[in-house]
């Protein structure tokens, strides 16, 4: 896993090395076993943080070649660097470690820019080339691992971190307001876009080149999602297809020189993932649940958890988490490295689980990404069947060319969806600078996404997921909670062969019935139900900590809402209007109180509480 940091610029020998201190503070959180700085003395200086996963001899960072001319820093693993290794040797390349920082090292000489495709895995790194002349970073497909910017009095700064830019002289920590709004709409930042006016992010599938013409990044894009429909083969073919691709992500997450465990809870993507390890890689797992659990308050998950486990062979661990009293005295120490918001309050019980693993697993997998991939979630159902009248509609055009639909009917997903958030942005945004930047941020987004070629409501989705809606909890929180407990977290379902397997699967092999949500996820329960009964497989989703009931006290419990209350004045005082998350939390409450769906409210009610929490923590 590990941090990384560092800087280029001119004349850097003449100053002392104020700056790369105290971005080596800031990176420590994210590796504690080992720290490492190179400079050249001239133009650049690389930070190193490390949390040993691979090669704990030999493979320290910052890490040089034979002839010293390239040097690396490098955060997360490539899982494939065994068959990376073999090749690259093929080819005449020597290797002095058995680390995977040095297979990108030789890989980078090689291709250039081009060993990007050949890596698999989560990685943000940055190579000074010696013989150029200029500094080489890279970040994964999906934007796992965090990568970010900044230039000040014409040196060129990065960060696993934007707190490290934080103590940098002169350095401005100004809110990016249109961020800032999105944030709070959506749950995540677009593209390259941060909290801070100043800082920026080397966005998901990108590279970049600093050179000393001006020390500014020239970004390129290497990987974009593709939804273009596969046509061909029957469900017999896409299962073989999805338990092949699937086998080996895992297969090649298993590697590691410390000891490996996995989140469990019994559901469909854990239970696969489990099942791989045990029956078909025969390298079974320890599990991990944690829940709310009493005689008096018993989980039906925490019960099928265990006899799923027991089903599996698999060791069984139970960590217990008591929302009433701990959710808000943790909130603060949870968030503590947090360097943007998080949408995700599961950040306080994901540390307690982190820390309860690591004396016996430095390295956990996890179930992340297959309900985003495969329309897992309750109400994917119901988007496909308005996908499916919005196509039926298109048959109806001609005789509505004349009526108020028809715009609509013309619009594209992204389209409609950027045109709807706008809209909600001009309710809590009272600048139309703001707004312009808003607006121009979610034309950018509608266009990526439709260069990836999205066409269907459950394409836009999946794209919509990947990219800002659940970011937080699929790669922000397994990162930044994970490196707080000190364990680095792997998601197989993350892998960037499963996703373009998802991304290119026909929506019928997703959601198999379109008026019951526990066929949604098809394919995957379907694979599922070689290791597990049908009853288990069907049941209705619930998820990890599916009893941490929150919902409860924020309906009835003072200090929730105290703590709520307090949160939207911080928002309120950032310069965004909060009177949109005040009457969501309000309907949220009315509908916990009254057993009504509150999923409506849910997202943007916990969107301003968590911005607002966050914006009390800086």
């Amino acid at each position: 896993m590990c941090g990384i940091a560092g800087y280029v610029g001119h004349d850097i020998c003449c100053e002392p090395d104020v700056a790369a201190d105290a971005m080596a503070r800031a990176i420590l959180y994210r590796g504690r076993d080992s720290q490492g700085k190179w400079s050249d003395g001239k133009r650049v200086n690389l930070v190193h943080s490390r949390l040993s996963i691979i090669d704990l001899d030999t493979g320290g960072q910052p890490m040089k070649d034979s002839s010293g001319q390239y040097v690396i820093v490098f955060s997360g693993e490539i899982y494939n660097y065994q068959e990376l290794r073999a090749e690259y040797e093929r080819g005449g390349a020597h290797f002095i470690t058995r680390s995977d920082t040095e297979v990108i090292l030789e890989g980078y000489k090689r291709k250039g820019w081009r060993v990007c495709d050949d890596l698999n895995g989560m990685f943000a790194f940055a190579i000074w080339d010696g013989y150029r002349r200029e500094l080489f970073l890279a970040r994964d497909r999906l934007g796992k691992k965090p990568l970010f910017w900044t230039k000040k009095d014409g040196r060129f700064y990065f960060s696993s971190t934007l707190d490290a830019f934080r103590n940098l002289p002169g350095h401005s920590q100004e809110l990016c307001k249109a961020s800032v709004a999105l944030y709070g709409l959506i749950g995540g930042f677009l593209g390259d876009g941060t909290i801070y006016k100043n800082a920026s992010a080397i966005p998901p599938g990108c590279w970049a080149v600093v050179t000393e013409d001006g020390w500014t990044p020239h970004i390129q894009r290497y990987w974009r999602m593709n939804f273009a429909k596969d046509t061909q083969g029957s469900l017999t073919d896409r299962l073989q297809q999805y338990a092949d691709i699937l086998a080996d992500a895992v297969r090649i997450r298993l590697r590691s020189d410390v000891p490996l465990a996995l989140t469990f809870s019994g559901g469909v993507d854990s239970g696969t993932i489990a099942a791989i390890c045990a029956r078909h890689l025969k390298m079974p797992l320890s599990c991990y649940t944690i829940d709310y659990h009493t005689e008096e308050d018993p989980s039906e998950e925490t019960v099928n958890a265990k006899k799923a486990a027991k089903h599996l062979g698999l060791e069984w661990n139970y960590v217990h988490f008591d929302y009433h009293l701990d959710l808000l005295p943790e909130l603060k120490e949870a968030y503590r490295f947090y360097d943007q918001p998080c949408q995700q309050i599961a950040l306080v019980y994901s540390r307690r689980l982190y820390e309860s693993i690591k004396p016996f697993a430095t390295v956990v997998l996890s179930g992340n990404g297959a309900d985003e991939l495969f329309t897992g979630y309750v109400g994917d159902e119901r988007i496909r069947q308005k996908g499916m009248l919005l196509n039926l509609s298109r048959w109806m055009r001609p005789a509505l060319k004349h009526t108020a639909v028809s715009p609509y009917l013309r619009m594209p997903l992204p389209g409609a969806y950027a045109s709807a958030l706008l809209t909600k942005a001009r309710t809590i945004c009272a600048s139309a600078d703001v707004i312009d930047k808003v607006s121009q941020t979610l034309d950018r987004f509608s266009k990526e996404a439709a260069e990836c070629g999205v066409v269907s409501a459950l394409d836009f989705k999946m794209y919509l997921s990947l990219t800002a809606s659940t970011v937080d909890s699929n790669y922000r929180l397994p990162d930044i909670s994970g490196l707080q407990g000190q364990v680095e977290v792997r998601s197989p379902y993350l892998d960037y062969r499963v996703v373009d397997f998802a991304s290119r699967l026909p929506d019928k092999y997703k959601i198999g019935r379109l008026f019951s949500a526990n066929y949604n996820k098809f394919l995957p329960k379907c694979y599922y139900e070689k290791f597990m009964s049908k009853e288990v497989v069907w049941s209705a989703k619930k998820g990890m900590g599916w009893n941490l009931r929150w919902d409860r006290s924020i309906a009835n419990n003072q200090k929730f809402r105290e703590a709520f209350g307090r949160s939207y004045d911080m928002v309120e005082s950032s310069g965004i209007h909060a009177g949109h998350f005040r009457d969501a939390w309000q309907r949220y409450v009315d509908g916990v109180l009254k057993n009504q769906s509150t999923a409506a409210y849910a997202n943007e009610m916990m969107n301003g509480f968590m911005l607002g929490a966050w914006l009390e923590r800086v």
